[in-house]
């Protein structure tokens, strides 16, 4: 079984869509493999990234702002959603794209420019971390617990 990818997209690339994808990539165990990118991708990731994956015990090695079009070239893996994170027009997917891969908008941040400062970073990472605690455990049912016992 394959994992299912996710590509978190945001304007820069250096809060929102680093902050999904390593927390993404925390949460869910192995089962689902996350990459971000920016529209207009920042020479740096923003300065609270580091310290807010640390006070979760995420390791924030390996990210760095990319661009968008690095997953968008023909050799690169396809992912099964794409998700926006802040305000903004989608990006033209390649045509062979069009029926595995769906997009959502999360609506975690309005357009650019983002509040720099440490609380409001803090906030976005708190909305990011809800919506994928979600993905990765959906609410349950109401009524019987399913078993598996005697299965």
């Amino acid at each position: 079984m394959s994992k299912t990818t996710v590509l978190f997209v945001c304007p820069d690339n250096s809060l929102l869509s680093p902050l999904a994808e390593a927390y993404l990539n925390f949460r869910a165990g192995g089962l689902m493999r996350a990459f971000s990118a920016g529209v207009a991708p920042s020479q740096e990731l923003s300065r609270h990234v580091r310290r807010i994956l640390s006070a979760r015990g995420i390791d924030a090695k390996g990210l760095a702002p990319k661009p968008i079009d690095i997953f968008l070239m023909p050799h690169a893996e396809i992912p099964d959603r794409v998700v926006y994170l802040a305000d903004q027009a989608p990006v033209a997917l390649p045509p062979q794209w069009k029926t595995t891969t769906s997009s959502h908008w999360w609506n975690i941040a309005a357009k650019p420019p983002f509040p720099d400062g440490f609380g409001a970073c803090a906030t976005y990472f708190e909305k990011i971390a809800e919506a994928i605690d979600r993905l990765v455990e959906p609410p349950k049912t109401a009524g019987k617990a399913v078993s598996n016992r005697g299965a």
